[in-house]
């Protein structure tokens, strides 16, 4: 009944190694001249392709496929052993809830439709190529293990069990964030959905799975099960074919056609909070060096002035700097005044300042700093500006951010959080926790807002950067966070990837029309249920009214 474990077998693997380099030079030569970060079906099928390739190389390398080519997948005597019998049955069933019932209730098509044969080709070929690095890793598990603690091979066992579910969970988590849920998977994924599907499909099919591998040892059975399983997510969303671009969503925002091309902002006049350092810095030179006249308009003026400058050096024109702290709105009324007075068109508002702190603190109308700063500036900063900007035509932009999800509720009550820093001074989870509201606060004022102004002729949208970004907003964190971002760096999500939704949304013909939607890296997504929902839209509106001290807003 045990498993014969065979050799590598090396041309092979040479030989899909070789072909996954083909497929990226491929991938390469077809996005030449091209926005790498638009959903291509044809560059997704190529990269999946690699993908595969190199999976079926380790598969190779690692003697996986020798090992299943060369093994009954039913082992002698297990038809015999009830135990295995049921287990079987159970973790079959248990593949078939999760990734053919559960999942599809928790995946959104978005105009895609199965095409046959396609989506089924392209399902099969992920699940077996997944599967089988899957069956690479066990092996390799089994094979260290075995050797290191041959005298004792139940804790072996447990060894390769836990080694299984620990590299797979760590690589699926990684690999999806990281590549294959931008790169290659269209959006599918009802957000509140995620954690649902990751507890009632992907942890029970990898544990469960990772024990009966390692008890009984059925390779075979095991990668085909994994392709059962990535069939039924395929069909879900559905996969679209590479031979006809991606559908448009019939429920998502009105779109302009694709272009490539990038924008001549010469002549608009751009707007950028929080424009001295970081990802509005970043931002602020990006929209310069495509003509914008760019207005910064931050609290650090020494470093407000210092981009300007660098902006007129790499430009030939200086980006003009207006000095305000965005969470005291004696100074916000002061900039929206100057900015009336000085700019009589405004093309784009990108209202992207943002601080994060774990020390708590008030501002001047008793509002804790976070939620001040990076949503009530920014809210009555636009408001200010709201006849300008829909006599412009003008595209705002509000930068909330993916932890905006981490706000389960609102607490009315206390919406300071103060009772989050138990009494101390500093406090990191308390500091999250009010991050997290204000850019729930950010989202939610946002939809309403582009609801109240749509057909004005201004656009409402709302982006989330990404989680991480070393751009200097964690100096105050404490714990673990700054060790992260300093020795992580390379693997953490990088500036310039964030940019692609921020000048995406100022500058690209396609979403001149957009509004009232939330993205992340050039595509629309959903804001979560609770920002969206209407109840905490008109309650975050009225609290939001009332503490800027406006009695007239967009619609109010």
């Amino acid at each position: 009944m045990t498993l014969m474990i065979k050799d590598a077998n090396w041309p092979a693997a040479i030989a899909f190694a070789a072909l996954g380099i083909v497929f990226v030079l491929w991938l390469k030569t077809y996005l030449r001249g091209k926005q790498v970060w638009r959903y291509d079906t044809k560059a997704a099928w190529l990269r999946a392709f690699a993908a595969f390739s190199f999976a079926w190389a380790i598969a190779m390398a690692s003697g996986t496929v020798p090992t299943i080519l060369g093994n009954a997948w039913i082992l002698p005597g297990q038809t015999s052993d009830i135990y295995w019998v049921i287990y079987t049955i159970v973790l079959t069933v248990v593949v078939f809830v999760g990734y053919w019932i559960i999942w599809p209730i928790g995946t959104l098509p978005h105009g895609r439709k199965i095409v046959f044969p396609d989506t089924f080709i392209f399902g099969l070929l992920w699940g077996i190529s997944e599967g089988l690095f899957f069956g690479s890793v066990w092996l390799l598990a089994r094979r260290l293990w075995n050797n290191l603690l041959s005298t004792h091979p139940l804790i072996s066992d447990y060894a390769t069990c836990f080694t299984v579910i620990l590299v797979l969970s760590a690589f699926i988590g990684m690999w999806h964030a990281l590549y294959w849920d931008i790169h290659i998977s269209p959006n599918h994924n009802i957000i509140e959905w995620n954690i649902r599907k990751v507890l009632l499909a992907h942890n029970p099919n990898l544990i469960l799975g990772a024990i009966y591998i390692t008890m009984w040892e059925n390779l075979g059975i095991w990668v085909a099960l994994q392709a059962f399983a990535l069939l039924g997510s395929t069909l879900a969303m559905p996969f679209p074919t590479w031979r006809y671009p991606h559908p448009a969503d019939p429920t998502g925002p009105d779109m302009g056609e694709p272009t490539d091309v990038p924008t001549d902002m010469s002549g608009q006049t751009v707007i950028v909070t929080g424009g001295a350092n970081g990802m509005g810095a970043m931002a602020s030179a990006m929209l310069a060096d495509l003509g914008a006249n760019v207005v910064i308009l931050d609290k650090d003026e020494p470093n407000a002035r210092a981009n300007a400058q660098a902006i007129e050096k790499s430009t030939g024109k200086a980006a003009d700097v207006i000095v305000a702290d965005l969470s005291v709105q004696s100074q916000v009324r002061q900039a929206a005044n100057d900015i009336l007075a000085k700019y009589p068109k405004i093309d784009v508002l990108i209202n992207n300042a943002g601080i994060f702190t774990e020390l708590y603190s008030e501002v001047d109308n008793g509002v804790e700093r976070t939620l001040a700063n990076n949503h009530l500036g920014g809210f009555m900063l636009t408001q200010l500006l709201m006849t300008r900007l829909q006599e412009s035509k003008a595209r705002v932009v509000f930068v909330s951010s993916d932890a905006h999800r981490q706000a389960m509720k609102v607490n009315w009550d206390d919406i300071n959080g103060k009772a989050l820093w138990k009494g101390k001074d500093r406090n990191p989870n308390a500091g999250f926790a009010q991050y997290n509201l204000s850019k729930l606060f950010v989202a939610s004022a946002a939809i309403e807002l582009a609801e109240r102004t749509k057909g004005t002729g201004v656009t409402i949208n709302t982006i989330a950067p990404g989680a991480l970004i070393p751009t200097g907003i964690y100096d105050d964190a404490t714990g673990p966070l700054p060790l992260i971002i300093k020795y992580f760096r390379p693997l953490l999500r990088q500036p310039e990837k964030a940019m692609i939704t921020y000048i995406y949304l100022a500058t690209s013909p396609e979403v001149a029309n957009a509004s009232g939607w939330y993205w992340k890296d050039g595509r629309f997504l959903d804001a979560s249920e609770l920002a969206s929902s209407q109840e905490v839209r008109d309650q975050v509106w009225e609290w939001s009214m009332s503490q800027t001290g406006l009695s007239v807003g967009a619609n109010s």
